[in-house]
């Protein structure tokens, strides 16, 4: 969220999220300037609507279930602070379950907590217990979950966008996948390359995943994954799934987002005109140019990919609507769409995209992205387009982007 210039920058608002009552403000004013100006501090605000909202989360408690649709939901009950100190035990955080209940505890001094990561919450401080921080949240399919979080605590000096490094911590249900490969070393070799871009006038990385020699001896399909700085992390889930034949050999060309490539702009502003169509028509425009005329030719003529055959265009958030909106405009280069979490989509199919393969799919604890990755669904649906739709129990969530990437792929070049 950027500045407003109709709004008073220091001024604290009150939204109700998930019938929670949460502070908002500004995020590039701290609250020791609104302290230094004699104003309301958003510190100020959470602890003042705190009352209300531990009771009317007992009152959740008690009620024992989430409604039809629901799928997280705040609950609170009074805990022993001397139970909750030996959670923590010497460390800084805990995380644990009572039934579908989630407990998030942590330990530290600040002014404000927040949860971030597969659930968004803010932490409340717990009753006769200084430094120790806790959410509770009932969550649908618990059992069957993996959520990461990050635990960020803030200082009145510090900015929401540029506080201390946050806490993590993940939760994984006993009916959950395990956990995937990241620290196998790999069979493929992982390239890195800069190209002198014409279409963005600028150098770009381009990281590239070979699969192991010998794998097939014919050409490779392509996948082009946004934000390609994440290439090596999707590589380590891919590699295993590759050796065992579920999906045919691929080759993973990952171009990195303009802030990887070390643009000092505000990330979300320059991530989002490279990836969302119409947020600035120009840029996105550019960068579709960048990876279809410049990138794909290049990885054609250095790697054994598949010479004219179509290519597919991967992605997570931001990249879900890259991947998305590339296959619209030019369907005659990209055959199919993995689009993992997709926050924003098109109003419409284009005709000549009908052909194109979608594979879509999302969190069930991601209420926004959620949503639209399902009106995407429909939309194909509507329209004719061969896709398939799937949900994971978990969140906005790099686990669950790297483990569905290769049941994407396999279903996309089956």
């Amino acid at each position: 969220m950027g500045r407003n210039a109709d709004d008073d920058p220091l001024v604290v608002g009150t939204r109700v999220v998930a019938g929670e009552d949460v502070a908002f403000s500004d995020p590039y004013v701290s609250d020791a300037e609104r302290a230094a100006a004699g104003r309301e501090t958003v510190a100020e605000r959470t602890r003042a609507l705190l009352a209300g909202n531990r009771e009317r989360a007992a009152e959740r408690y008690a009620s024992g279930a989430l409604a039809d649709g629901q799928e997280v939901l705040r609950v609170w009950c009074p805990r022993d602070p001397a139970e909750l100190r030996g959670r923590v035990g010497l460390g800084h955080h805990a995380i644990w379950a009572e039934g579908d209940i989630l407990h998030v505890l942590w330990r530290g001094d600040a002014d404000q907590v927040t949860l971030s990561g597969g659930i968004m919450a803010p932490m409340w401080p717990v009753p006769d217990a200084d430094g120790l921080w806790e959410a509770s949240l009932r969550v649908r399919r618990l059992d069957e979950s993996v959520i990461t979080l990050s635990v960020r605590a803030l200082a009145a000096t510090d900015l929401p966008f540029g506080g201390p490094p946050a806490d993590g911590l993940t939760w994984r249900g006993p009916l959950a996948p395990g956990e995937d490969s990241r620290d196998q070393p790999l069979a493929g070799e992982v390239e890195e390359h800069i190209l002198q871009s014409a279409a963005l006038r600028a150098d770009r990385t381009v990281t590239v995943y070979v699969p192991p020699a010998g794998l097939t001896g014919g050409p490779l399909a392509g996948c082009v994954l946004a934000d390609g700085e994440a290439t090596l992390s999707f590589a380590q889930a891919l590699e295993p799934v590759l050796l065992s034949g579920a999906v045919p050999p691929v080759l993973l060309v990952g171009v990195h987002n303009a802030v990887a490539a070390g643009d000092g702009r505000e990330r979300s502003e320059l991530r989002g005109q490279e990836y969302v169509p119409g947020h600035e028509p120009t840029r996105f425009a550019a960068h579709l140019s960048f990876v279809t005329d410049e990138v794909i030719p290049w990885a054609t003529a250095r790697f054994p990919v598949g010479g004219d055959g179509p290519w597919i265009a991967a992605g997570f958030s931001n990249g879900a609507a890259w991947a998305i909106g590339a296959a619209q405009r030019r369907p005659d280069v990209f055959g199919g769409v993995a689009a993992l979490s997709a926050g924003v989509v098109p109003q419409r199919v284009a005709g000549p995209s009908r052909a194109v393969r979608h594979y879509l799919a999302a969190g069930t604890l991601e209420e926004g992205f959620r949503r639209s990755t399902r009106e995407w669904a429909e939309r194909l649906l509507a329209a004719g387009v061969p896709y398939t739709h799937h949900e994971w129990a978990g969140g906005h969530d790099s686990f669950w982007w790297r483990r569905t990437l290769p049941d994407a792929l396999a279903w996309l070049l089956a």
